[in-house]
């Protein structure tokens, strides 16, 4: 819930923004190609986008995107130590950290020109691509018990049947197990609006809105017990930067 009120504090905040802009007479450049970087918040997490755009006509182009965002499960939970007072924070039955990388193709439509609305251009946006998740098993710092040294402790992957709340400190890093984990492949559908403003015409200043529904050809282990699924679906908001050529 607080996510998604993040979600609109951006969108009123970006409007707001805009509306204190100047509207310009946009000179009519036939533009050719686009690429923009941005950064991307979703209701389970955050990530990096970029954007490759060839123009078809003046208000239409064929766009080309790579994302890469982590995901989060719904019923995480964080968790301390109540023994240890300055451990880090864990969430209690995760299995694997998942990150998500997304190449898709798309429509980029803009059906409200620049000079139509304050100096904003708005379009529709639908991608369909390939979604390629990667499940990094977590680590956990657990007590352990020696006969030699007493009380010590050590990192282990985490194991359900093994690890229970009393014996972990709190997590590892999150480095730990990096290049141990698998891969998940699946598709998935995105669809948005647009909205893009700049005081310079061939710049990309903007804002995006929308949904993303992930597909996965079987369920990823996110937890150690049966919320797991093979899909998810998110809203996102996006800030994107970049420029346009004519050639």
């Amino acid at each position: 819930m607080k996510k998604f009120l993040l979600i609109l504090s951006l969108v009123v905040f970006a409007q707001t923004l805009s509306a204190q802009g100047t509207v310009f007479d946009e000179k009519r450049t036939i533009y050719k190609r686009e690429q923009s970087f941005g950064l991307v918040v979703h209701t389970r997490g955050w990530g990096l986008t970029y954007r490759y755009g060839q123009y078809t006509s003046g208000f239409t182009r064929r766009t080309y995107e790579v994302e890469l965002v982590g995901m989060k499960h719904p019923k995480e939970i964080k968790s301390f130590s109540s023994v240890f007072d300055n451990s880090n924070g864990y969430v209690y039955g995760q299995l694997n950290s998942m990150l998500i990388i997304r190449a898709s193709v798309g429509n980029h439509k803009t059906f409200i020109s620049k000079q139509s609305v304050r100096g904003i251009a708005i379009s529709s946006i639908v991608n369909v691509g390939l979604s390629l998740a990667y499940a990094k098993p977590v680590h956990l710092e657990v007590i352990k018990l020696d006969s030699l040294d007493g009380i010590t402790s050590a990192v282990e992957k985490y194991d359900p049947e093994v690890h229970t709340q009393g014996d972990i400190i709190g997590k590892a890093s999150w480095f730990r197990g990096l290049f141990s984990g698998k891969f998940y492949p699946g598709v998935f559908l995105k669809a948005g609006l647009n909205f893009e403003s700049s005081r310079d015409a061939s710049r990309i200043n903007a804002l995006e809105v929308g949904g993303v529904f992930d597909y996965y050809f079987q369920k990823i282990p996110m937890m150690a017990n049966e919320f797991n699924k093979p899909y998810f679906f998110n809203l996102y908001v996006s800030l994107t930067f970049g420029s346009k050529k004519t050639e």
